[in-house]
């Protein structure tokens, strides 16, 4: 029966209405969620460079590890490219000489004169008779062409060797050689007497002579002496003529020349490194870059170190064709070490060959051969300059005593970046500085300063330390590097109770402190020195307004048409500490607009004997705010404290902060 009134009065009530044409509407009270956060040393850090650690109960470590120093190559060994400069000009080269013979043969004496050859006929035994002037004013035409079209020549010898084949004695030979362009007597020779199969020398000097491809000799006279006897008659034995052009030096030639030396220079260069003593250098990158200008119209270099070897060769250019130049500008050849050795102890097998530091060089420049007439002048010159540019891959030997100082470095942290305020005493904080060595030397550490900055307190603490740690040399066995370890460990609650987020350090390193070592150095660049500083701080602490802060999202503002009736806090407090909660809110440009709460107290969670939370502590407050207009952000601020105050917690993973805050709502509703 009251189902029916109900339906009839509410169609009544619907008739009613309908002339006004309105819709319906009603209000309703909701609780909404506001902001939810957990508030835990995991979450507060984990978007830092620090990370966490704990052991098997649990209990939190906070682990910071930063590279500290670094030595590399280039901070003991800086190895300067080196440079080679040579000027080479035709006034100090050396030509090769220019041979020309002649050969005259009996058979052509004895046929000579009318009958003579019935006399001696070729294969006879016969006696000689003596025949004076056999040969007198004869021509004998020298082609010089192979070798030259003109020289002339500021400097130079010319030497005739007369070789008697003739089965007897020549004698009384006047012979004088002309240059067939202008006439001119190059030299005239004298020789008395030429016995049977003897040679006999003579020479001039012909500086300031200039010489043509067409020369000419004239044999005043020769005789030919009687035999001792019958003699065998052999036409081919003759007497041969060989003139020899040695010691040129020229002021312009017109020739073909043959490929011949000019100049040789071996030298050797050294680094300058200080108290360096390096014996070899491993090349893991390098260069020898030969730049070059030659006027010779074929002008050709070769440049060898033989100190630097790949797979045992050692390293040649091989031949370096330099085109004759047009200007001043350099032909540059570029050759690639990469992957040699470099032997420092300079020219193999000389005395006093154990050097350091020292390059050897050989280098060679030549006239090349092309068959053509080439025109040159003592002007000509051959100009190099040859660049050594490398980085090494190893270097062995002696690394000096150089004192290395580093810093001031700063190195930036945030291990500490989620406490605002407060202060902290922590039970134990490890601080270590850990040193690889990968060097083969010995070295002494010197940490000149090792200090923390909070520059937000403006607050700094320092460790005094002037002791200087021995750090023992690495060892090669069979191209295997054994690093050594160094640990050094300090107390670092001084440094790290400031919450600090710099560490100030310098540092000094002492290079083979103890002099040279019979054991030789040794240095690979991507095995060096490293040195880390470690901070490893287990979180069993005693807290004063240790202050926590994090930062959340306000959900309200989703919902419109609604009026704020209640603000809702349901916290669950899991840590051993009694907190302070504030509560301050932001706009959408994160500025602070309003506190929702000023101070929340909210008592430690139930612990044990040991001081390990057993049960967490709920509190729930209300507070009257009505205005989430503008509110975008929450920034809840946690002040955590010890009770009783002298003790020390330890801080588990598992510990947090559950912050839930609520609305209740007055919405309306329309249809």
């Amino acid at each position: 029966m009251k189902k029916i009134i109900y339906i009839f009065l509410g169609i009544s009530a619907l008739f009613s209405c309908k002339h006004e044409l309105e819709l319906p509407s009603w209000n309703i009270d909701l609780v909404i969620p506001v902001v939810h956060s957990r508030l835990s040393i995991n979450n507060l850090i984990s978007d830092s460079t620090t990370n966490i650690d704990q052991n098997e109960s649990g209990i939190i470590s906070l682990i910071f590890k930063e590279e500290l120093i670094n030595i590399n190559l280039d901070t003991l060994i800086k190895i300067d490219a080196i440079a080679d400069e040579q000027t080479h000009t035709l006034d100090s080269a050396s030509f090769a000489d220019v041979i020309i013979s002649d050969t005259a043969t009996l058979g052509e004496s004895i046929n000579k004169i009318p009958l003579l050859s019935l006399v001696l006929p070729n294969g006879s035994s016969n006696i000689i008779p003596a025949i004076p002037s056999i040969a007198s004013n004869d021509t004998i035409s020298i082609n010089a062409s192979e070798y030259f079209e003109t020289m002339n020549l500021y400097q130079g010898t010319l030497k005739l060797d007369i070789k008697n084949e003739y089965p007897t004695d020549i004698s009384n030979i006047s012979l004088t050689l002309i240059n067939a362009t202008n006439q001119n007597i190059i030299a005239t020779f004298l020789f008395p007497l030429i016995p049977t199969g003897t040679t006999v020398s003579d020479s001039v000097s012909i500086a300031g002579q200039i010489l043509d491809e067409n020369l000419f000799a004239i044999l005043d006279n020769m005789d030919v002496n009687a035999s001792n006897g019958a003699v065998l008659i052999d036409y081919s034995d003759a007497i041969i003529t060989t003139i020899t052009i040695s010691d040129i030096g020229i002021t312009e030639a017109t020739a073909i020349f043959p490929e011949q030396q000019l100049t040789e220079t071996l030298k050797e260069h050294t680094f300058d490194l200080g108290g360096v003593q390096l014996n070899e250098v491993g090349i893991k990158s390098g260069t020898v870059t030969v730049n070059v200008l030659s006027t010779l119209p074929n002008g050709k270099m070769i440049y060898n170190i033989p100190s630097l070897k790949k797979n045992g060769v050692s390293f040649s250019s091989g031949d370096i064709i330099i085109p004759q130049a047009t200007g001043t500008e350099l032909t540059t050849f570029e050759f690639n070490f990469e992957g040699y050795k470099l032997d420092l102890t300079g020219e193999e097998n000389r005395n006093g060959g154990d050097t350091i530091n020292t390059i050897y060089t050989e280098s060679f420049t030549f006239i090349d051969y092309t068959g053509t007439l080439e025109t040159i002048n003592a002007t000509d010159s051959f100009y190099s300059y040859i660049e050594f540019d490398l980085t090494p891959e190893y270097a062995t030997g002696f690394l000096g005593t150089d004192t290395i100082s580093f810093g001031p470095e700063i190195i930036e942290s945030d291990i500490f970046d989620f406490i605002q305020s407060g202060s902290i005493d922590f039970e134990q904080a490890d601080m270590s500085i850990n040193i690889n060595n990968f060097i083969g030397a010995d070295m002494g550490l010197q940490i000149t300063n090792l200090s923390s900055t909070n520059e937000n307190t403006e607050v700094n603490a320092s460790i005094d330390n002037n002791f200087i740690y021995e750090i023992n040399r690495a060892q090669n066995i069979d191209n295997q590097i054994n690093s050594t370890l160094t640990q050094i460990n300090f107390e670092g609650d001084k440094l790290l109770e400031i919450f600090p987020n710099k560490f100030n350090t310098s540092a000094t390193f002492y290079l083979n402190p103890y002099g040279q070592n019979v054991i030789e150095d040794f240095l690979y660049p991507e095995f060096t020195l490293d040195a880390n500083i470690n901070i490893e701080v287990p979180l069993k602490v005693n807290a004063n307004n240790l202050t926590l802060v994090d930062t959340s999202e306000i959900e309200i503002n989703e919902i419109s048409n609604y009026e704020i009736q209640k603000v809702f806090f349901n916290i669950e407090n899991g840590f051993p500490l009694d907190i302070k909660l504030k509560i301050l809110l932001l706009d959408v440009n994160d500025i602070i607009i309003d506190t929702l709460v000023q101070d929340i107290n909210i008592d430690a969670a139930q612990v044990d004997v040991n001081n390990i939370v057993v049960n967490n502590q709920m509190t729930t407050v209300e507070v009257d705010y009505q205005d989430f207009t503008n509110v975008k952000k929450a920034i809840l601020i946690s002040s955590l404290n010890t009770i009783p105050n002298n003790e020390y917690i330890s801080l588990y993973s598992n510990y947090e902060i559950d912050i839930a805050i609520s609305a209740k709502i007055n919405k309306l509703l329309s249809k």
